[in-house]
């Protein structure tokens, strides 16, 4: 039977998703605990991400015997998981289902820290000073629709085509008060970047937010990014770091 896993993931402590030849990706080390039960086929998954990047919701799928009890399987393979990576749930799919194919569109988010630097958090948020909310989300209304997004793309990619329809970009804040204190924080603590497109070329999002960023600077940064928009060019071609982005969600027709 065709089965698909849901499966969260640490991001720093891999080369990335996808199989590798030095053995270090997320699907590598999946592979070796399915593997241990038993399942020798390499698994598929719907949405690569680069080195360092997170996900709460990937899917991948593989075929195994039909004698498996799924909470049986499940428990045996999270036995054999690497610690940064966690089966979350399995399911029976059709067997013309395929993760990456069969997907419609696919979620990410970005997460921003506006409190001092930590070690602790180092892994999974990018600090950055406080910023202009309304400014951000004016930069990230260009993205939206239908678009040739070459600019926002890392070469060398082979892709057969830059166009990407995004159908949300846009920012929220989030504001934390110590327990002792009664009264709501004045400056917010984290400020998280939402993106959801029928898919994503390779460094999109990263550019997207390092582009975003800058041009929420300043006014004179968003008539420079403007300007530079409508002829096709970024205002960086500096990635933002993979560590604050995360893979949300994917939807399957």
């Amino acid at each position: 039977m065709k089965i698909a896993l849901k499966y969260s993931y640490n991001g720093s402590k891999f080369s990335g998703l996808q199989t590798q030849s030095n053995k270090q990706a997320v699907e590598d080390a999946f592979n070796e605990a399915l593997n241990h039960v038993g399942i020798y086929e390499p698994i598929l998954s719907g949405s690569r991400t680069d080195s360092g990047v997170h996900s709460s919701n990937q899917i991948s799928t593989v075929h195994c015997g039909d004698f498996w009890d799924l909470d049986r399987l499940k428990e045996q393979i999270n036995r054999h998981l690497s610690p940064y990576i966690s089966l979350k749930d399995i399911y029976i799919v059709d067997e013309d289902f395929h993760p990456r194919f069969s997907a419609v569109a696919r979620e990410y988010r970005y997460i921003i820290y506006h409190g001092k630097k930590s070690p602790f958090l180092s892994d999974f948020v990018y600090f950055y000073p406080n910023l202009n909310l309304q400014r951000l989300n004016l930069v990230l209304s260009y993205f939206i629709g239908i678009q040739d997004f070459k600019p926002f793309y890392k070469v060398g990619s082979g892709e057969k085509s830059t166009i990407r329809e995004i159908y949300k970009a846009y920012a929220y804040q989030i504001y934390k008060t110590p327990l002792s204190l009664k009264r709501r924080s004045l400056n917010p603590n984290l400020t998280i970047i939402k993106f959801k497109a029928n898919g994503f070329l390779r460094a999109q999002i990263r550019l997207m937010v390092a582009n975003a960023l800058k041009a929420a600077n300043s006014d004179m940064e968003l008539a420079k990014f403007d300007k530079l928009y409508k002829s096709q060019k970024p205002l960086t071609k500096i990635p933002a770091p993979p560590n604050g982005l995360y893979l949300k969600k994917i939807f399957f027709r």
